[in-house]
């Protein structure tokens, strides 16, 4: 059997020095004969690696012949621990190879790659090469191709916190939003895997893990909260003469953040003030893109830290792309700058257009949105001008004595407005019930919505234009002042509900309103359940479709 062979197939000839077996599958006939014998890896001096079989092993893949490389594959480092094989590892963390590839250590990985090849095709080894598409892992920042590399590090056990995360969800002390998010939450959680947690880099917190000065830092070593209390441990059990030196290594940053939810307000300390007070707070806001990364694992870590979730509702919001849908990029070019956005179409504008998108859907953003949502702010800014420029003046105390008899909390007081006001009083106590309701469900895109349908179309295309015939043509003052009073009441209340969505020029049109002692954003939010008149809804809708035939 020493002139037989098996041929496989592999992108990365390199690693062979680091394959500890070759794999078979079990039911294939072709190759049941080679199982439980020793096969010659090429190019090593004659170093002898087992042929295993394992249902792993795709038979219709390749050549049905899996080279095992437990250092430089993730699902071949996971065969190799359940079947005990060893590991080795060929590849410097330069991406030179190192000892183990004997006349190739000190060359570059490709480099490597094509005099290996060459090699093997000068020795006969070598097969055939041909055309292969597959996914390259590479760099976010640089982009260059990333190699797996075997590596002791610090890893958490997250079945026994994933489990309790899991639960906060079943028993509804956990709620997140949009709902469809939950079976993502849930199908990470129940298929979870041990957290690798540390990180080689120069920033961050450092692992605060410290080992003993001439000790083997596997065995021996402290895990304490600074370097004075490891200090302490250290000498207790070692003598007062001990050298100890910390980890190198620093934490997650996904680690780091998980805790920030308590970890900012005083934790450990729980008598502390803000702790006591923010924790556990109502509700986070961040995008479903980082729902495993951050979400989870703030919940994993509250429940383990301090017995509660961090939060009783997530809502997730999509992510910003540009109007064909793509990712922003400076690889693409896409990118549009928000003060870029702010200076042309105002701050307001840009959040309105932001809020509008519907929860953990991502939104396409164009300049056609933005211009359409500046003109909004724009109609919003003439409106609330109009109604100044047609109010009484400050010294004509009569007439403001005249709008201050006007209510509108109770059906009496609604049924003895002219039908355009009923009309337009009965609208807007509707919508503050629906858009309280739907800011209540977080339902951001709804309110911002139905508002902005309400103010364009009913309030200033139909109502302004509706008490131009009380103001300008009206001999009688108890006339002009129903219009004026219906107009301040109206008006001020679209600006309270518009102030989450556009809170610079809302404050602005409400401070310039007569009577105004506090800011709007401290203002009291409006009544809700007020009269509504259906008749005279109808009513007016009749003679607008009667208006708009003519």
């Amino acid at each position: 059997m020493q002139d037989d062979y098996l041929t496989i197939a592999t992108t990365r000839p390199e690693t062979l020095f680091g394959d500890t077996a070759v794999a078979v599958n079990p039911e294939d006939e072709r190759y049941s004969k080679y199982i439980g014998k020793m096969a010659i890896v090429p190019l090593t001096f004659g170093r002898h690696v087992p042929i295993i079989s394992d249902k792993y092993v795709d038979k219709d893949f390749g050549t049905g012949v899996l080279k095992i490389s437990p250092g430089h594959d993730h699902n071949d480092y996971l065969l190799a621990r359940k079947l005990g094989l060893p590991i080795l590892n060929v590849m410097n963390k330069d991406a030179t190879l190192n000892e183990v590839a004997g006349l190739y250590c000190g060359l570059d990985r490709f480099e490597a790659r094509k005099k290996l090849w060459s090699d093997l095709e000068e020795t006969g080894l070598a097969v055939k090469k041909e055309a292969y598409n597959l996914r390259v892992p590479r760099s976010q920042r640089g982009g260059e191709i990333v190699e797996p590399l075997i590596s002791k590090q610090w890893f958490v056990t997250m079945e026994p916190l994933a489990e309790k995360a899991l639960k906060a969800v079943e028993k509804g002390e956990l709620t997140i939003m949009p709902e469809r998010f939950e079976k993502i939450y849930k199908h990470w959680l129940s298929n979870i895997k041990d957290w690798c947690i540390s990180r080689q880099l120069w920033w961050g917190h450092r692992i605060p893990v410290w080992y003993i000065v001439g000790k083997d830092s596997e065995e021996e070593y402290i895990v304490a909260r600074n370097g004075e209390e490891a200090l302490e441990k250290a000498q207790e059990k070692y003598g007062k003469h001990v050298e100890i030196y910390q980890d190198p290594d620093v934490l997650d940053t996904w680690f780091s953040s998980g805790l920030w939810p308590f970890s900012t307000l005083g934790w450990p300390d729980v008598s502390a003030e803000d702790f006591k007070r923010f924790y556990p707070t109502s509700i986070l806001e961040t995008g479903h893109d980082i729902l495993f990364f951050w979400v989870a694992r703030m919940v994993m870590m509250g429940i383990e830290f301090t017995g509660t979730v961090p939060f009783t509702n997530v809502y997730l919001h999509g992510l910003i792309r540009d109007s064909q849908g793509r990712k922003m990029s400076k690889t693409l070019g896409n990118v549009i700058d928000p003060l870029d956005t702010i200076q042309e179409y105002g701050t307001d504008a840009l959040r309105f257009t932001l809020a509008l998108g519907t929860p953990g859907q991502d939104l396409n953003l164009s300049v056609e949105r933005l211009a359409s949502n500046k003109a909004f702010t724009n109609k919003l800014w003439n409106a609330g001008k109009f109604i100044l420029q047609n109010l009484p003046s400050k010294s004509d105390l009569s007439s403001w004595e005249a709008l201050s008899i006007y209510k509108f909390d109770t059906v009496e007081s609604l049924l003895k407005l002219p039908l355009a006001e009923r009309w337009v009083v009965s609208k807007l106590h509707i919508l503050i019930d629906t858009v309280t309701s739907s800011y209540d469900k977080y339902f951001f895109g709804d309110v911002g919505r139905e508002l902005y349908d309400f103010f364009w179309a009913d309030f200033a295309d139909w109502y302004i234009e509706a008490s131009k015939a009380r103001l300008y043509h009206s001999e009688s003052q108890s006339r002009a002042s129903v219009a004026q009073s219906v107009l301040l009441y109206v008006f001020g209340n679209i600006l309270k509900m518009l102030h989450p969505f556009m809170p610079f020029v809302t404050e602005e049109l409400w401070q310039a309103l007569p009577s105004r002692e506090e800011a709007l954003m401290a203002s009291a939010w409006p009544l809700t359940s007020l009269p509504r008149h259906v008749e005279s809804i109808k009513q007016f809708e009749n003679l607008q479709a009667l208006v708009s035939f003519f």
